[in-house]
C-alpha cells in the first residue's frame, strides 16, 4: 500500500504517540479536549444568538444601558472564547497532546467565566416587572446551562461551582423580591437546578464511558498490524477489482485484479490517474458521494487513464475516513461485468432485432405501434401501415439456395432503409415480409392516401436499379398492403392484421400491385385472420390435443416410438386441419407458443405413461420444432427447463427438424443439435428429401434418424424416379450409419418394398392413425 492514511489526523496522533510515553489518562485528556473543542462553535455561536435574542425580547421592559452592558460583555466572552478555539484548532496534535491538561483547564475555566456572564443577566436585564420576561431570562438561563453542565459533569466541584455562579444570582434576586410568587419561583428554580446537576452528571458519565471505549478501541488497534497484513493481502488476492482514492479522485492504490482487467501490467501508470479524466460523468458522481458520508453506487461503462479497455461494472465506493473521522478519500470495490452485459445485450437485441437484417422485428414493431397509438390521442392525423411482401422469394431460394438469399434479403433491406426517415419505423415480420409505419401524413382522408402512394412509389424506384445474384441480373417487387388509421381505438396487432389483409387482396389481383385495406375485404381472408386469433384462445382454453402416431420396427412390425402431432378441436368449427392452422401459425409466429404448448403437453403425458408402467417402453417421442423456434437463442435453455420439470429423461424425446430449416443457418443448427445430443437428445431430419441439397449436407448433420418424406412413399411403387430417390437416400443412410424412418405408408405394397430396400422404421396410416395418449396406451 502506498501509505495513503499517513497524511490523516489519526496518524499523525499515532506517531505522538508512538514517540512520547503517553498514559491512557493522558490520552483519555486529549481525547476530551478534542470533543469540547470540537463542539464549541455550535455551543459559541447558540450562545450568541441566545444572548441576542433574549435581549432583543427583553427591549422596553430593562433600559437599554443595562441590556448593552450585559451584550457587549457577552459578545467579549464569545471573542474570547473563540479565539482559544481559533489557538487549539491550529495546534499541532503533538502539542495538543503535551499540553492536554492545560487545554482542558482552559475549557472548563472558559466555561464556568460563561456561567459568570449569564448569571450577571439576573441583574442587568432581569425586569422589575412584567412576570412574562422574568420567566423569559430563567428560561434562557435553564436552556444554555444545561449544555454547559453535561460537560463540566466529570468534575463534580467544576459542576457545583458553575451552577453557583449561574443560578445563585437569580435566586436571590427572586428571594429578596416581595411578591410571594418570587420565593417560590426560587425554590422551583432550586429544585430543578438539583434535577439538572443530576442529569447532567449522569451525562458527563456517558461521554466519559465513550471516550473511555474509544481509547480501548485505540489501545486494540495498535496490537493489530498482523490483522492490518492479512487485510492487504487479501486486498492484493480479492477475487474483485479494487481502489483507493483521495479527495482529489486521484488513484492512491489499486490491486491486483483491477491491474488484471484494465489490462495494465505496471501500477506506477495508474497511480495518481484521475477519475475526473473519465467521460462518464455518473461513474464520477457515485465517488463524489462519499464525500457526503454516503455509500456511492455505479453500474456502466468504466475506463480509467492509460487504459485502452472500454469496460461495463458494478461497482460500490465507501468513504475512506481518518483518524478524526473526516472522509479522507475512499474505497471502491469494482466487479467486472462485461461478459455478463454483452450476453444479455445480445439476448435482448435478439429477442426485439431480427437477427440477419438487424431492423425491428415484429416483437419490436408491435411494440413501437403500441407507444404511438398512446400518444397519438390529441392528434387526428392519418398514419398509413404498410405490409410489404417480397416477390418470388422462394424461387430465389429454391435456385440459388438460402445463403444467397439471405444476401438478397439484405440488400433490399438497406435499400428501403436508406430511405426510412427518422420518425418512420421498419420491421421485419416473417421471411420475405416487412412492414412500414408511417406516423404522419394528413388530416384529410384522400390527401392521405396520396402520399402513401407517392411514398410506394418511392419505394418501387429504389429497386429500379437490379441486384446481382450469382451474376445474374435479378429485378425484385413488392406486393403491399395498406391500412390508413387515424382511430386510437384500434390496437396495434388488428392494424396489422388490416394490412396484412389488404397485401393478400392486392396478391390475388396481382403480384407487384398495391391494395388499401377496405372492411369489405374478402370473406376467405377475414376467417384466416380469425382462425389465427382463435388460436391464441384456443391455447388457454385447452382446446387443443396432442395425438400420437405410432412408429414401427419394419423387420419386427414392433411399436418402438410415436410421434407427437397437434389437433384442433374448435368449438364452433369442429376439428381443424393442422394443414389450415400450421401455415398460419408459421407465418404469424405464432408457432414458438403453439410448440411450446405441444411440448408440455406431450412432456406430462410422456411422465404420467412412464409412472403408471413403472418404466417408459418406447425408444423415443417425436416433436416436431419449427425452423423459426429451433433458432431462437433460448431454445435448449428453455427445452431444458421444461424436462427437468416433469422429470422426464432427455433420451426418451427425438426432436424432428424439417431439411429445409436447417440449411438456413446450418452452423447454429449443428452447434444446437450437438448441444442437446450431449443432454441425450436423438434428432430426426423431417420431409427429407425436399431441400435442395439435401445429400451434399447430410454428412454434416449430427442426427439419428432420416425420415424420408411421405410424397416419395406414397408413390414410390408408381413412380420409378420416387423408388431411385428412396432407394439412394437409403443407400446413403447407411453409409453414414443412420436409420431411415419412411413415413406415408398407406398399403401393404409400399412397406413390402421398403423391406427390401432395408428401411428400419415405418409410420403411416397402413400401420396405424394417429390417437389420444389413452388409445396410444392401450396398443402397447
Amino acid at each position: 500500500m502506498n501509505q495513503i492514511n499517513d497524511s490523516t489526523g489519526e496518524d499523525t496522533l499515532d506517531q505522538a504517540i508512538d514517540n512520547t510515553e503517553i498514559s491512557f489518562e493522558e490520552r483519555l485528556t486529549y481525547d476530551k479536549i478534542s470533543f469540547y473543542y470540537i463542539s464549541s462553535p455550535i455551543m459559541l455561536v447558540g450562545n450568541l444568538l441566545g444572548a441576542l435574542l433574549l435581549c432583543a425580547i427583553q427591549l422596553g421592559t430593562v433600559d437599554l444601558y443595562s441590556i448593552g452592558i450585559w451584550l457587549l460583555v457577552s459578545f467579549i466572552m464569545f471573542l474570547y472564547r473563540f479565539y482559544h478555539y481559533y489557538l487549539f484548532k491550529h495546534e499541532s496534535e503533538s502539542n495538543k497532546l503535551r499540553d492536554a491538561k492545560i487545554w482542558i483547564d482552559k475549557y472548563y475555566t472558559n466555561t464556568l467565566l460563561s456561567g459568570i456572564v449569564w448569571g450577571s443577566s439576573a441583574f442587568l436585564i432581569f425586569p422589575v416587572s412584567e412576570l412574562l420576561n422574568q420567566m423569559i431570562v430563567i428560561f434562557f438561563l435553564f436552556a444554555i446551562g444545561f449544555s454547559a453542565m453535561g460537560i463540566l459533569a466529570s468534575k463534580r466541584y467544576l459542576l457545583l461551582t458553575y451552577a453557583l455562579v449561574t443560578y445563585s444570582p437569580i435566586m436571590v434576586r427572586l428571594f429578596f423580591m416581595e411578591d410571594e410568587i418570587y420565593t417560590k419561583s426560587a425554590y422551583i428554580i432550586l429544585a430543578l437546578l438539583l434535577i439538572m446537576i443530576l442529569s447532567a452528571n449522569y451525562y458527563g458519565k456517558v461521554i466519559n464511558n465513550a471516550l473511555n471505549n474509544r481509547q480501548h478501541f485505540i489501545s486494540i488497534k495498535h496490537t493489530h498490524e498482523k490483522l492490518k497484513e492479512r487485510f492487504f493481502s487479501l486486498f492484493e488476492r480479492a477475487p474483485v477489482g479494487i481502489y483507493y482514492y483521495n479527495s482529489a479522485l486521484e488513484l492512491e492504490d489499486v490491486n491486483m485484479h483491477f491491474m488484471r482487467i484494465n489490462k495494465i501490467e505496471d501500477k506506477e501508470k495508474l497511480l495518481n490517474s484521475n477519475l475526473h479524466g473519465s467521460p462518464y460523468n455518473q461513474m464520477i458522481e457515485a465517488h463524489e458521494e462519499v464525500f457526503k458520508g454516503k455509500t456511492g453506487n455505479y453500474r456502466g461503462p468504466f475506463q480509467v487513464p492509460h487504459s485502452t479497455q472500454n469496460l461495463y461494472v458494478n461497482l460500490s465506493t465507501v468513504p475512506m475516513l481518518d483518524a478524526e473521522g473526516n472522509v479522507a478519500g475512499g474505497i471502491t470495490i469494482i466487479d467486472d461485468i462485461t461478459n455478463e452485459v454483452t450476453a444479455k445485450e445480445e439476448m435482448l437485441r435478439n429477442a426485439y432485432y431480427d437477427m440477419l437484417t438487424n431492423i425491428p422485428n415484429r416483437t419490436l414493431l408491435l411494440d413501437k405501434m403500441k407507444a404511438f397509438l398512446g400518444k397519438k390521442r390529441q392528434n387526428r392525423e392519418y398514419a398509413a401501415l404498410l405490409f410489404l411482401e417480397l416477390n418470388h422469394f422462394k424461387k430465389v431460394n429454391d435456385t440459388y439456395g438460402h445463403d444467397v438469399g439471405d444476401h438478397l434479403l439484405q440488400q433490399v433491406v438497406k435499400r428501403i432503409d436508406y430511405n426510412i426517415d427518422s420518425h418512420e419505423i421498419f420491421a421485419r415480420i416473417t421471411e420475405n415480409k416487412f412492414v412500414i409505419l408511417l406516423p404522419s401524413l394528413d388530416i384529410d382522408q384522400e390527401l392521405s392516401k396520396e402520399m402513401t402512394s407517392n411514398y410506394i412509389s418511392k419505394i418501387d424506384d429504389v429497386f429500379v436499379t437490379p441486384f446481382n445474384l450469382a451474376g445474374d441480373e435479378y429485378h425484385v417487387s413488392f406486393t403491399i398492403g395498406i391500412v390508413l388509421f387515424n382511430d386510437i381505438d384500434v390496437s396495434a396487432y388488428d392494424l396489422l392484421k388490416r394490412a396484412e389483409t389488404a397485401m393478400y387482396e392486392a396478391k390475388k389481383s396481382a403480384r407487384g400491385t398495391s391494395q388499401f385495406y377496405q372492411s369489405s375485404m374478402s370473406q376467405e381472408t377475414h376467417e384466416m385472420l380469425m382462425l389465427e386469433n382463435d388460436m391464441h384462445r384456443a391455447m388457454a382454453n385447452d382446446e387443443f390435443i396432442v395425438y400420437y402416431q405410432p412408429q414401427l420396427d419394419i423387420e419386427q412390425n414392433k411399436i418402438i416410438g410415436a410421434e407427437a402431432l397437434i389437433r384442433w378441436n374448435h368449438p364452433k368449427k369442429g376439428f381443424i386441419s393442422p394443414g389450415l392452422f400450421i401455415p398460419i401459425a408459421e407465418e404469424s409466429g405464432t408457432i414458438i407458443k403453439l410448440e411450446e404448448w405441444i411440448i408440455d403437453k406431450a412432456l406430462s403425458e410422456i411422465k404420467n405413461l412412464s409412472q403408471r408402467w413403472d418404466n417408459f417402453m418406447l425408444n423415443h417421442i417425436a416433436i416436431n420444432i419449427s425452423t423459426l423456434h429451433f433458432l431462437q437463442p433460448h431454445f435448449v435453455e428453455k427445452l431444458m427447463l421444461q424436462i427437468h420439470k416433469y422429470g422426464v429423461k432427455a433420451e426418451w424425446i427425438e426432436l424432428e427438424i424439417t431439411e429445409s430449416g436447417l440449411m438456413r443457418n446450418i452452423d447454429d443448427a449443428v452447434k444446437k443439435i450437438k448441444e442437446l445430443k450431449n443432454f441425450g437428445f436423438s434428432f430426426a431430419i423431417d420431409d427429407f428429401g425436399t431441400g435442395y441439397s439435401s445429400l451434399s449436407y447430410l454428412k454434416e448433420l449430427p442426427v439419428d434418424i432420416v425420415k424420408i418424406d411421405q410424397s416419395f412413399i406414397m408413390n414410390m411403387h408408381k413412380s420409378k424416379g420416387d423408388a431411385i430417390i428412396v432407394e439412394a437416400v437409403i443407400a446413403i443412410a447407411e453409409k453414414f450409419n443412420f436409420k431411415v424412418l419412411a413415413e406415408g405408408v398407406e398399403d401393404k405394397e409400399t412397406l413390402e418394398a421398403l423391406k427390401k430396400l432395408k428401411c428400419d422404421i415405418f409410420q403411416g396410416y397402413y400401420a396405424h392413425k394417429p390417437m389420444p395418449m389413452k388409445d396410444f396406451e392401450k396398443l402397447l
